[in-house]
């Protein structure tokens, strides 16, 4: 991996998508740029991710 260079992961299926950005740092750990700690999370093998809202 380099360092500084930003990446996007986006899994998707049917009806439901997320998308992050993430920048590789100099130790090779990602640093999400995309992650609002305002908004309902949960953690998910030792990485926090968004809870979905339902309508």
């Amino acid at each position: 991996m380099t360092e500084g260079i930003a990446v996007a992961w986006n899994p998707s299926l049917a009806g439901a998508k997320v998308e992050d950005t993430f920048v590789i740092l100099k130790d090779g750990k990602l640093e999400n740029l995309t992650f609002d700690s305002n908004f309902p999370n949960v953690e998910v093998e030792g990485r926090l991710r968004p809870v979905p809202l339902y309508n």
